[in-house]
């Protein structure tokens, strides 16, 4: 279903944009002023302030949906990630060192390399930095919770959670087989995620004999096939 915006959507979007940006900068600057003279003291320099950027996220047939995951990438080596809002709207903060001036930072769009990229700056606000991709994979949109690790973890904050979320986009999703096979867990997972999540037994049986021994795999091999092992 195709998602119409109308104008003043998008300058309401962009004057919120602006306000968090605003916010964001005086948080920097009372920051600086703290954080600076205490480095002075001690005659260490002080840590370098995340790049900001915010913007929409969008296909060549319009917004892309809530939930959908935006990845940032310094130099290739995946630096943050966060979802697309209800407005089709995106937040991220890249970090970085006193040698990543200049540095390339690129952006993918549920595993599709995004058109922008740009040099990152210790302190920049980029809050209107829209971000394009030609189209979302195939089988897309599915929803975005891992609902089986959920139920055993009991939220889905889990660092575990975020290793499984990871190799779903790095090596699931690019692949046509792995899209399906993403497909058909989030269409019969939800039933048995629910069962799970109302008995502690099956809670803990399913984490301590199923997920734990997945998640330890992924993390033995994480070199092998994430972004940054590439």
């Amino acid at each position: 279903m195709k998602v119409q915006i109308t104008g003043s959507d998008w300058r309401g979007r962009r004057a919120g944009r602006l306000a968090g940006a605003l916010g964001l900068l005086l948080a920097l600057v009372l920051l600086v002023g703290i954080v600076v003279p205490a480095y002075a003291q001690d005659d260490e320099m002080p840590p370098r302030l995340p790049h900001y950027f915010a913007g929409t996220v969008s296909t060549s047939t319009g917004p892309v949906p809530e939930g959908t995951v935006v990845e940032a990438f310094l130099e290739g080596v995946k630096n943050a990630d966060t979802t697309v809002t209800a407005q089709s709207t995106y937040e991220l903060l890249v970090t970085g060192d006193y040698d990543d001036d200049g540095k390339i930072v690129s952006f993918k769009v549920s595993g599709v390399q995004a058109d922008q990229t740009t040099a990152w700056a210790s302190g920049a606000l980029d809050s209107n930095f829209d971000l394009t991709i030609s189209s979302l994979p195939d089988g897309f949109p599915f929803p975005f919770d891992c609902f089986i690790a959920t139920a055993a973890y009991g939220t889905d904050k889990a660092e575990e959670i975020n290793i499984l979320r990871e190799f779903r986009d790095v090596v699931l999703l690019p692949s046509s087989l792995g899209t399906q096979f993403v497909c058909l867990y989030y269409e019969i997972s939800p039933p048995i995620a629910e069962v799970i999540s109302q008995h502690d037994f099956l809670r803990a049986a399913v984490r301590v004999g199923f997920i734990d021994p997945v998640v330890a795999i992924l993390d033995w091999s994480y070199a092998l096939w994430s972004e940054g092992g590439e």
